[in-house]
């Protein structure tokens, strides 16, 4: 059975970018592919796109892959900092 996909709208693909950002981001950091003034204002779009409590399940999945993915990056930030 195939999964069905949500439709889109701006609250679900905002969060989708966020959560296709996370990894990029620490995955820069960690090889120092980018600087840590770029990943921060990656991360700050990451922060922003959970500000609204989501209210699709899709949006409430998407948003705590992000909120997790952010605890790892401030811990990453931190320690190259």
């Amino acid at each position: 059975m195939s999964r069905q996909i949500p439709p889109a709208t701006p609250e679900i693909n905002r969060l989708r970018a966020a959560a296709a950002l996370i990894p990029l981001i620490e995955s820069g950091l960690i090889s120092s592919k980018i600087s840590v003034e770029r990943a921060a204002l990656m991360a700050s779009f990451c922060e922003w796109s959970v500000q609204r409590p989501p209210t699709d399940p899709e949006a409430v999945r998407l948003a705590a892959t992000v909120v997790t993915g952010m605890q790892r990056i401030r811990n990453v930030l931190a320690s190259v900092a």
